[in-house]
């Protein structure tokens, strides 16, 4: 039997394909269809050349819901709030996400005002009804429903993250009176207490969800054609997947599925090769994107913002810019050279991959600077043309008066220093020393420039892992099934009772439990561990901190100064006389599922065979010099080879530059291990 997942990016859509029995990995990327990913996706499959029945286990993740958001193309939706709370999502924070841009506006809501209700009811804090939910005025609300051709409905009422009986109520009445709306509950998303997130939360989440459910409709129709009997998985933003079925209930939890798979992946690769904090750094077509791992493990957060509108759902913590290597050089109104966000994507694509694009991109420079091979893109199943990448650069440098040598390698010093600013606000600016970290570099991009990147960040190593241009989608391959569930209950610490504490954990352990079951989750494959937020009283943020599954009054204790402790090394200060406040109780879910096995390869000499080295290529370095790069075939390469920069290593999915007065040793594992001299 095989193991398959695959990643739909904003330019390549890549597959990998485990054999279960030998171990062997195939691997494929074809370019993204836009207007509807599943074709991209079957297409890339069908490369594999292996019937889906043999398939036993087929994850996916998709940039369909996050370019949903980032474009407002999502469903037509209305939302259902208490009476008085309609303009929450306008009010917001009443803050500033920029503090500093004098030109800083925010962004409309998903929803205009016009498909916004409040509704009469209201349930107090502690959960007591005080006013009845008023169904007589769905009648009409539903009636505007159809009136505006309303395709889908966020619900969520003031205090119903402790108490859901009203909104169980509108589910019931929507399902009965209007089935073709889907709609959505935010007490089916998050229980906890922030008002504005919450609302946004499920507001995002009602957005997707029609566009999400075609899709995956669509996807599995497909694969069910070609002979795939078992259960689609979905990567999720927090690092575990689940099945088809809860993701059409949640889609807002796939929001960042590709990016989190490159993170579990780093994760994994750290703890094979010895490290426990690396930098992930993936660059693909579109955007490059970072995470940070700590102890072996991807750095997580409660809240993720898309487009100025946050989501109050656990994500693994990532960074991201638009830098990739579609990303589009551009001049601004002062002269001034730009690179992204805009992207020429996968239509029409960089000017060199000849489907129609003009604009000078970093693939075109990178193609003109002498990096990458136009007869071995793709490891040759792509043609691309250094005319076109030449005549589009042009532009640039017929502007600034200069060659377009001088004009490419702008481009990429520019982008280079995008993606150091990246790097830098995960770690120096979050009190991390970039010097105690190991650069995990993949995506069809991100090995042309992470050796660089290393060298102006002080980074002493530079780990490219095998079939690079694809590691997301290996990523999945490692990912367990996995469900967060959070509940608010604001209690000072030590006040708070341990019976109630332990029965709000127990009913929100039955709740994930049940999910596992739908998913067909063994009880011994999954483990359950309980997290309490706590803050200072009268802070506003909490951290959060681990305790036991069965709560006792000497964990009050712990729980306290694990706190302290955690406070101290994110803020630099505590204050351990400060009396505590619960706000939060968590529980993450694992459902552990196989993994495949990382080979060994074959071991060799010190200096690599003589076939693993194809020539030398010519790579313009500034000033009007060139450089010598030798040139290496990855799969040529044995465990123990060492190669001096300057030099470039060539594969299917990716090409990896060496740069002078650094050295690349291939490990057991057929990993590029780069460092300095």
């Amino acid at each position: 039997m095989y193991r398959l997942s695959t990643d739909v990016g904003g330019t390549f859509t890549d597959g990998v394909l485990l054999d279960e029995k030998t171990g062997q990995i195939k691997i494929s990327k074809v370019l993204t269809t836009p207007s509807n990913q599943a074709v991209g996706t079957i297409e890339g499959i069908t490369k594999f050349d292996v019937g889906l029945d043999e398939v036993s286990f087929l994850v996916h993740g998709t940039t369909a819901i996050i370019n949903a958001l980032i474009e407002s193309k999502g469903a037509k939706t209305a939302l259902i709030t208490t009476e008085g709370f309609r303009d929450i999502l306008e009010i917001g924070r009443s803050n500033r996400l920029e503090m500093y841009d004098a030109l800083y506006k925010n962004n409309d809501p998903l929803i205009p005002r016009y498909l916004r209700f409040g509704i009469r009811e209201r349930i107090n804090a502690a959960g007591e009804i005080l006013i009845p939910l008023d169904t007589q005025s769905l009648e009409q609300i539903v009636a505007t429903f159809r009136q505006n051709g309303v395709e889908a409905v966020a619900v969520c009422l003031l205090n119903s993250y402790v108490n859901p009986r009203h909104e169980d109520e509108i589910g019931q009445y929507l399902q009965d009176h209007c089935p073709e709306i889907v709609f959505s509950l935010s007490k089916d998303i998050t229980r906890r207490y922030y008002e504005y997130e919450r609302t946004s939360t499920t507001v995002q989440n009602a957005y997707v969800m029609p566009a999400v459910r075609k899709y995956l409709k669509s996807l599995e129709d497909q694969l069910t054609d070609n002979d795939f009997q078992n259960t689609l998985q979905i990567m999720q933003s927090n690092g575990g997947v689940m099945t088809s079925t809860i993701a059409r209930t949640i889609p807002i939890a796939m929001v960042e599925s590709g990016p989190a798979a490159g993170a579990i992946g780093a994760a994994a690769l750290a703890k094979l090769t010895g490290h426990n904090n690396v930098i992930a750094y993936d660059m693909g077509g579109t955007t490059a994107k970072t995470a940070i791992i700590t102890r072996g493990m991807p750095e997580t957060t409660d809240s993720y913002i898309v487009e100025q509108r946050p989501i109050l759902l656990p994500v693994v913590d990532l960074r991201e810019i638009g830098a990739g290597g579609g990303s589009i050089a551009w001049i601004d109104e002062a002269g001034a050279l730009h690179v992204g966000p805009q992207s020429a994507g996968a239509d029409p694509g960089p000017a060199c991959y000849k489907l129609g694009g003009t604009e000078p991109t970093v693939t075109d420079a990178n193609l003109h600077l002498g990096f990458l091979n136009p007869r071995n893109f793709l490891g040759g199943e792509m043609e691309i043309d250094p005319a076109l990448a030449c005549q589009a650069i042009e532009k640039l440098s017929s502007y600034y008066k200069m060659s377009v040598d001088e004009a490419a390698l702008g481009i990429i010093k520019i982008v280079n220093t995008n993606m150091s600013a990246l790097l830098q606000s995960i770690t120096v600016k979050r009190g991390y020393d970039p010097r105690e970290f190991a650069l995990v570099a993949y995506g069809g991009a991100g090995p042309l420039h992470a050796a660089a990147i290393a060298q102006e960040m002080g980074i002493p190593t530079v780990i490219i892992p095998m079939n690079s241009g694809v590691f997301s989608a290996w990523g999945m391959l490692m990912a367990d099934l996995r469900h967060d569930f959070a509940m608010t209950h604001i209690k000072p610490l030590l006040q708070a009772e341990v019976s109630q504490v332990n029965e709000m954990y127990k009913n929100l352990e039955t709740r994930l439990r049940g999910i596992f079951k739908e998913e067909n989750v063994t009880d011994e494959d999954i483990e359950v561990s309980h997290v309490m937020d706590l803050r200072y009283v009268g802070q506003e943020h909490a951290l959060s901190v681990a305790i036991p599954n069965n709560f006792t009054e000497k964990d009050k204790v712990v729980a306290s100064k694990a706190f302290d402790d955690l406070h101290l090394a994110i803020y630099g200060h505590n204050a351990p006389e400060e009396p505590k406040e619960v706000v939060s109780l968590k529980v993450i879910g694992i459902g552990k599922v196989n993994k495949p096995n990382v080979k060994i390869i074959a071991a060799g000499n010190k200096k690599p065979e003589s076939g693993a080295q194809t020539g030398e290529r010519q790579v313009y370095r500034g000033n009007g010099s060139y450089e010598s790069f030798q040139i290496f075939r990855r799969e040529k390469l044995l465990a123990g080879n060492v190669i001096y920069g300057p030099a470039i290593v060539e594969e299917t999915t990716a090409t990896t530059v060496v740069e002078s007065g650094q050295v690349c040793t291939v490990d057991q594992y057929g990993n590029l291990i780069i460092t300095q001299k």
